[in-house]
């Protein structure tokens, strides 16, 4: 592998996981009601885990209702398996979805199959993931637990969780905004996400990449997480290090291309841009911007020579 890894724009594939919750703005709408609210709905799972709980200390009920008896609590990233989803769309809170049927097996940490516990109860739809990631994020020797969510307004939510800190100071959240949403005049969007190893980039990331269904936005962001002086079990602070934007709106196009350098912790954003002008004349141009690792953001290092153009009748 180059030291330097070029990292073309990951989008939605109709084989990979992905997440969305939307609902059309208020004021243009009228009053929202559950039928004009959007999100993913999951479906059963013969034998095998489907997802995770994207929340930390999330109630088990022994029925589908927010006030039903806890079966038992589960903390953020623990696996689930879909059993049933329930036939009724309804608000618990601020969000609207559906009840799931579960099966939680808790193998207490250790290797033995007889040791295990199987609990079956009901989660709503909101707290249910595809992300789980677990990585040393932080660079401790640690590896935490991450997740990706759809906040209750609209926006993509990151949490990482420390293990071993106590279970009231143990998850750190950072929300990123969807791309899409004045195009389609939404709150919220959908999300992709992907684990950007050390390796790769000099620092583990979270990678979210968000593009609607006939929008013309799309964009990508990078979560980072750090901890001062990298203590372990102790929690740090969830960051959005970077924000990168794109539009494919013909014949107005921009694209981007991140290539990064793991062993200063930079990386490199090319900026390609297609822009018709009012006499009709089409111009290109590229754009190319370093950006430098520091306190858990990307800071851009310097100003690029000027970018070239290109006139096209």
């Amino acid at each position: 592998m180059t030291p330097a890894l070029l990292l073309s724009l990951v989008l939605a594939q109709s084989d990979a996981p992905s997440l969305h919750y939307t609902a059309f703005i208020e004021e243009e709408a009228g009053p929202r009601t559950l039928e004009s609210y959007d999100f993913t709905k999951w479906e059963p799972a013969e034998g095998k885990v489907n997802l995770f709980v994207g929340v930390d200390e999330a109630n088990l009920r022994q029925t589908p209702a927010a006030d039903a008896a806890v079966v038992t609590t589960l903390p953020l990233g623990a696996a689930v398996r879909v059993v049933a989803r329930g036939k009724d769309r309804l608000k618990v809170g601020e969000y609207v979805n559906h009840w799931y049927s579960v099966e939680y097996v808790d193998t207490k940490g250790t290797p033995d199959a007889k040791d295990d516990q199987t609990f079956k109860g009901w989660l709503f739809g909101n707290t249910l993931t595809p992300f789980r990631f677990e990585a040393d994020f932080d660079g401790d020797g640690e590896k935490e637990v991450a997740t990706v969510v759809m906040s209750n307004d609209f926006k993509i939510r990151v949490r990482i969780m420390e293990p071993k800190a106590k279970p009231t100071r143990r998850v750190t959240s950072v929300d990123v905004m969807p791309a899409g949403q004045s195009y389609l005049n939404v709150d919220g969007g959908p999300v992709v996400a992907r684990l950007i190893p050390a390796k790769t980039a000099g620092v583990t990331l979270l990678q979210l990449d968000s593009k609607p269904d006939a929008c013309s936005d799309f964009k990508s962001t990078y979560v980072s997480y750090e901890v001062p002086e990298n203590k372990k079990g102790v929690l740090g602070k969830a960051k959005n290090a970077l924000d990168v934007a794109g539009l494919s709106d013909p014949p107005n196009v921009s694209s981007y291309e991140v290539t990064f350098q793991p062993g200063p912790k930079e990386l490199t954003v090319v900026h390609s841009r297609t822009e018709e002008d009012e006499a009709g004349k089409v111009q290109k141009s590229k754009e190319r911007q370093r950006y430098g690792f520091r306190d858990g953001v990307y800071a851009e290092l310097k100003a690029e020579p000027p970018a070239t153009a290109e006139t096209q009748p």
